[in-house]
């Protein structure tokens, strides 16, 4: 008898030393939440001596937010998997508030206690993850960072600095996208290929700067007169390109005109008019990207040398 006691005593004090000396708290609580044991080491993780806890309910000592998130979806799932007779270790994160007021982070393990098949409370552990949510929170921001920054730079990549519409390179990419649609849809296309009439006099009559606001002023009119489906783009210099997706070559023909009927009525306020030119067609099967500009190009010629401010089909 006197063995056993002795050895009783020396698994307790084994315990009690584990107990007292691990990082993460140990504690034991009512089916209501009540502590009725916490391991010494609270103070050190808490502040709150043991005798602050004993009698509390742990949701008292949460954040609010953490304590509403306790109640509504962290104490509906503990009772679920009471109710199934579930003794699963059951994982949360809450934000514990300190003795002097600071809140932390704190990982909850926690197992259901069952006496005779009578739940009767839960035993656990918490530990200090305030430095793990910390890093997560940086990791996050940085993360959304970076994001932010690659969507600036993928714009940098495709939209063209003074104007602000699509440039050459992605017009190329959506080139071949609908193209691809096309052979597998059956979706019909058409481009228009445009540029500036006698753009070379009016920038050096009225200087680059004048230019270039034309150039955005002229932007800025074609992209009114198309539709949110179609996408402008500037070639080079003076020209720009239109895709017209779902648009066959009557309709993108209409388009056209529209788009050079409101920019030869346009007043860009430097004492004169201001035309363009267009090449219009209808993407042709198994044409690819330099066939199409070939043609398109073409066309555009056709109507600067039949006097410039027209439309040519091709």
């Amino acid at each position: 008898m006197e063995e056993d006691m002795n050895f009783q005593y020396h698994q307790f004090n084994r315990y009690k030393y584990i107990i007292e000396n691990i990082k993460d708290v140990v504690w034991e609580m009512t089916k209501d939440f009540v502590f009725t044991f916490v391991s010494p080491n609270v103070k050190e993780m808490t502040g709150y001596d043991v005798g602050d806890l004993i009698g509390h309910k742990m949701p008292e000592f949460l954040a609010e937010e953490s304590r509403n998130q306790f109640i509504n979806q962290s104490m509906p799932r503990v009772q679920k998997r009471i109710d199934g007779d579930s003794e699963e270790i059951i994982l949360y994160d809450v934000q514990f508030v300190c003795k002097n007021g600071f809140v932390k982070w704190f990982e909850v393990s926690s197992k259901p206690m069952f006496e005779e098949e009578r739940f009767i409370g839960y035993i656990g552990t918490t530990r200090d993850i305030t430095e793990k949510k910390e890093y997560e929170s940086q990791l996050k921001t940085y993360i959304n960072e970076l994001k932010v920054m690659n969507g600036k730079l993928e714009k940098m990549a495709t939209l063209d600095a003074l104007t602000g519409v699509y440039n050459r390179r992605k017009f190329n990419d959506d080139l071949n996208l609908v193209i691809k649609d096309k052979e597998k849809y059956n979706i019909s296309f058409s481009l228009i290929f445009f540029d500036i009439d006698h753009f070379k006099t009016i920038n050096d009559r009225y200087g680059h700067k004048t230019g270039d606001l034309i150039l955005r002023h002229i932007s800025d009119l074609v992209l009114m007169n198309i539709r949110k489906t179609d996408r402008l783009f500037r070639w080079g210099g003076e020209e720009f390109i239109i895709i017209l997706n779902g648009s066959e070559l009557e309709d993108a023909r209409k388009v056209a005109d529209k788009i050079r009927n409101v920019i030869q009525k346009r007043d860009f306020g430097i004492g004169q008019k201001i035309t363009i030119s267009l090449g219009v067609g209808e993407y042709k099967p198994n044409e690819n990207t330099d066939q199409v500009i070939i043609r398109l190009d073409k066309a555009l010629l056709e109507a600067k040398s039949k006097g410039r401010n027209r439309v040519i089909s091709c």
